[in-house]
């Protein structure tokens, strides 16, 4: 897991496919959402709350990077 959260937390490089990256890693990340959607387990609950923050934080990188172009 800490493999993971390591991953989606290192600021992406400044390069033309740093979009697409991050739009394809959003995607992926509301996928498994979904997913959890339905759960009620603890851990369920917990992979939604670090998927959600990942969410938002790759979210807010692609504000910056479009506000930057």
């Amino acid at each position: 897991m800490s493999e993971i959260v390591s991953f989606y937390t290192t600021a992406l490089p400044r390069v033309p496919e740093t979009r697409s990256r991050l739009l394809e890693e959003i995607a992926w990340l509301e996928s498994r959402l979904i997913e959890f959607d339905r759960g009620d387990c603890a851990y369920e609950k917990a992979m939604v709350r670090s998927y959600t923050a990942l969410l938002s934080a790759r979210r807010d990188e692609l504000v910056a990077l479009c506000d930057i172009d």
